[in-house]
């Protein structure tokens, strides 16, 4: 009886070598509730590897979203567009660097650099090519049983908002709190009224408002440890793992607005009127359904790169 017992054993160890192999052939990997991702920032000559711990337990689609766009190399030699003091945001133009440096110095063209190297028709290509997972749709339907269900061709490219002010959506297991070193997925607040259907899990459709679903790709740093941009209306969906390499970045951007700017962090960068944003979106947000908004950016005269996001651990 212990032989059959143990042949048993031995056959299930064995079966789930082959299905681990099989998955490590295939390049799957295995879903932990906080993966993990390196972003290698670029300041002033030097370089600086920071690890964060990312919580796909309280907020699956907005990691998933992050990490399907780090894998697409989505991110690589970005730009921090818009420095506030204790908010850096990228996420969303690609740096050249003779443009950039060049822009830099005739303000009125600054512009028009954004125009150029904007990253949102790449963005939108991705979610065209299936590269990204959907949570928000423009419609759901009915099945001859009664039951609700989105389909494919209502999907929008964004991710839905998982913070409480959204749909009054609780977070079971807890909710981070926006805090020094956080990111955040950020979106440009919309005055449009549309209506959508976001899909928090799998069996549930529920109708909430566009304005708080059209996140992209942009998402925030916060520097400080106090934000504007709270987590009651922003999804904090990671923290730093160390703080050492991150103290040392914003070390070193104070100390190079200290050293070239008398320490007056408005002189540190240029501001950049009427910057087009959101120019693919679906949805308008004005009455006539021109799409698009225009923001400001406080763009810094020296460049902050997001040299690289890398999945170290799924």
């Amino acid at each position: 009886m212990k032989s059959k017992i143990f042949k048993k054993i031995a056959l299930c160890f064995a079966s789930a070598l082959i299905v681990c192999s099989v998955g490590a052939v295939a390049g799957c990997n295995p879903e932990t509730d906080h993966p993990e991702v390196r972003i290698t920032y670029e300041f002033n000559g030097e370089t600086y590897a920071v690890d964060y711990k990312l919580y796909r337990n309280m907020y699956p689609h907005t990691v998933r979203h992050f990490i399907e766009l780090a894998d697409a190399n989505f991110y690589d030699n970005t730009i921090i567009h818009n420095y506030q003091t204790n908010d850096w945001f990228t996420g969303g133009y690609t740096y050249d660097k003779s443009a950039y440096v060049s822009k830099i110095d005739n303000t009125g063209l600054m512009s028009e650099y954004f125009e150029d190297f904007s990253k949102e028709d790449a963005y939108s290509q991705l979610f065209a090519d299936g590269k990204l997972s959907a949570s928000v749709y423009s419609n759901r339907m009915y099945g001859e049983d009664g039951k609700e269900y989105v389909v494919s061709e209502d999907a929008l490219p964004t991710v839905m908002g998982e913070f409480y002010n959204n749909i009054n959506q609780e977070i079971e297991k807890g909710a981070l709190t926006a805090d020094y070193g956080c990111l955040k997925m950020y979106y440009y607040a919309k005055e449009s009224t549309q209506k959508i259907y976001v899909t928090p899990t799998d069996d549930q459709i529920i109708l909430a408002d566009y304005d708080s679903n059209c996140a992209t790709s942009v998402f925030a740093l916060q520097t400080g440890v106090s934000s504007a941009y709270s987590e009651m209306n922003y999804t904090v969906f990671a923290q730093l793992k160390d703080t050492e390499a991150f103290d040392d970045l914003v070390a070193a951007v104070k100390e190079y607005i200290e050293n070239n700017h008398s320490n007056t962090a408005s002189d540190f960068y240029t501001i950049v009127s009427d910057v087009p944003v959101d120019n693919n979106d679906v949805y308008s947000n004005k009455p006539d359904n021109d799409r698009g908004i225009l923001v400001d950016f406080n763009v810094p005269k020296q460049p902050i790169v997001i040299q690289s996001v890398k999945v170290t651990k799924y």
